[in-house]
């Protein structure tokens, strides 16, 4: 077994999952990921989360293992009823592939050239995370 590699950040303000990933992540750092996430919305009530926000501006591809953990991560995302995922910081590339992976999924898939664009659609949500409002006083 080899070591978890990628970091993450969490926060979650009702309705939405907020989720920074950093670096590039492995199969094991996408379940190690995976496990922190699921503990941390298991506090919440079944419906009451039905968003999440994912910024892949800092986060570099991810290894070929960690494909098949991703691709089962968002079947078990899409199982949990939530209704749509905003992705921030995607290149042309990185959006071909998520398309390729959620486009058997129910869920509604948006993209986001940068913090700043999500933010003038949701301003709103300025606050919700650390990574969100700093992205404005850069």
């Amino acid at each position: 077994m080899f070591a978890a590699h990628g970091k993450w950040q969490i926060n979650i303000a009702p309705p939405v999952i907020f989720v920074n990933l950093i670096g590039a992540f492995n199969r094991e750092g996408v379940r190690a990921f995976e496990q922190q996430a699921v503990t941390e919305v298991s506090f919440f009530p079944a419906g009451s989360l039905q968003r999440v926000v994912i910024n892949l501006a800092q986060c570099e591809l991810a290894t070929s293992d960690s494909m098949e953990a991703l691709q089962s991560y968002f079947s078990e995302v899409a199982q949990r009823g939530y209704q749509e995922i905003d992705f921030i910081g995607v290149n042309a590339l990185s959006r071909q592939l998520l398309t390729r992976l959620w486009q058997e999924q129910p869920v509604k898939v948006l993209f986001y050239l940068d913090a700043d664009a999500y933010l003038i659609q949701h301003p709103h949500y300025r606050d919700a995370a650390p990574w969100l409002s700093a992205s404005m006083t850069e």
